[in-house]
């Protein structure tokens, strides 16, 4: 029986500037070896490491979620405060795609791209979900 995610494993090009972006998010490393980097935040886990492939081709994301190719598309991290994380994200030199807005859907959001291109966006409920 699953009893939940133990990690979210995400291949990069670069190790050391995806860790960067990942601990500037507030991530810890709590383990590193000759495979990647495991970086926990609460009860996430992610589990960084490089490609072996030489010239990987990246998959071009939109942060609208529809037109995207499959696969999984991107990380939500739930915050408590979507404007206050932004503007220290930002003053800590992250660049983002979109800006803190509340959605038709139900959620503000605020949204990033990691080194690879991921989706990155940060994420509170306006109502209880």
């Amino acid at each position: 029986m699953i009893q939940g995610i133990d990690n979210i494993g995400i291949c990069v090009h670069d190790l050391t500037r995806s860790v960067q972006f990942y601990e500037t998010l507030g991530f810890k490393q709590t383990f590193a070896n000759d495979r990647g980097v495991t970086l926990t935040l609460g009860g996430l886990k992610l589990f960084v490491f490089p490609t072996r492939q030489a010239a990987p081709p990246a998959v071009a994301r939109e942060f609208t979620l529809f037109d995207n190719p499959p696969g999984i598309d991107h990380l939500s991290f739930q915050v408590d405060d979507v404007d206050a994380m932004y503007a220290e994200l930002t003053r800590k030199g992250l660049t983002f795609g979109v800006a803190p807005a509340d959605q038709a859907w139900g959620a503000r959001i605020a949204a990033l791209k990691d080194p690879d291109g991921n989706n990155v966006y940060l994420l509170k409920w306006l109502a209880r979900h």
